[in-house]
């Protein structure tokens, strides 16, 4: 199963103390200096260790191997990554009017802050798990969307 994860407000806090989030080890603090939120790099190591492809789909515009270098920085290897310009050149050829768009990339399950993500989820036919950054069993939300997906 393909799941991609959104950045910013999912695993990426967008404020101070939006919700609990660990700095980068050291060395890598020095360069990466946003936070994953608590739960991110065990989450992702887990559905990796289970078969499933870990993707980032974020609209912002970090450069795709800055977006992997920092999860590597983690010990978390992403099968793919889109990002704004990625998915600006997709939209064309998947002929949606979506924020977003999973199916054009083959994605199964996208893991999301956005409720109007998931709204568009429902309207376009694609499947969003919607994580609130108040949640924090969110972690267990998303295995919970696997399973069932899966039928696992």
């Amino acid at each position: 199963m393909r799941i991609a994860f959104d950045l910013d407000g999912t695993v990426v806090p967008m404020s101070a103390g939006q919700f609990p989030a660990l700095p980068s080890r050291w060395p890598w603090r020095a360069v990466f200096r946003e936070r994953l939120r608590d739960d991110t790099i065990t989450l992702m190591r887990e559905l990796r260790g289970q078969g499933h492809e870990v993707w980032i789909y974020t609209s912002s515009l970090r450069p795709i191997g800055y977006i992997r270098l920092w999860f590597l920085s983690c010990r978390v290897s992403l099968s793919g990554v889109i990002n704004a310009e990625t998915a600006r050149k997709a939209a064309p050829s998947a002929g949606h009017r979506a924020s977003k768009f999973p199916p054009a990339f083959g994605i199964d399950l996208l893991v999301d802050d956005s409720a109007g993500v998931e709204l568009e989820g429902r309207q376009f036919g694609f499947s969003v798990v919607r994580v609130d950054p108040g949640d924090h069993r969110w972690a267990s939300k998303v295995r919970e969307a696997v399973r069932h997906a899966t039928g696992k």
